[in-house]
């Protein structure tokens, strides 16, 4: 794991936290996350093949018009499919998860 990316974690979930009075923290499979209506949208994942930020986007989402380069659906388990309403971004695409964040946490108001 790469300290530089818990790092950036640590400073868009504080930041999601001071700016958006609808947002808390919450837990994953036992990793730190943020939640919107007690739901998560977005956490840091360090299971599942990549290292980065958790984030559900739904399925309609079309990821390929996001233009990221570094990603991939969310797969914790190992006798499972992957979760189709959750992708993980990693390093390399570590400028976008800002942008990212705000789109699920968007997302997140429209279904409660």
């Amino acid at each position: 794991m790469s300290i530089d990316q818990k790092e950036r974690w640590i400073t868009l979930r504080d930041r999601l936290l001071e700016v958006h009075t609808d947002v808390a923290r919450g837990r994953m499979m036992s990793a730190d996350a943020i939640t919107h209506g007690g739901k998560v949208f977005a956490f840091f994942s360090e299971k599942g093949g990549r290292t980065g930020l958790g984030c559900r986007i739904g399925r309609k989402t079309d990821v390929q018009a996001l233009g990221l380069t570094d990603w991939q659906q969310l797969s914790p388990f190992k006798t499972k499919p992957p979760m189709k309403d959750w992708i993980v971004l990693g390093a390399g695409d570590a400028n976008r998860w800002s942008v990212i964040a705000e789109l699920s946490l968007d997302l997140a108001r429209k279904r409660t």
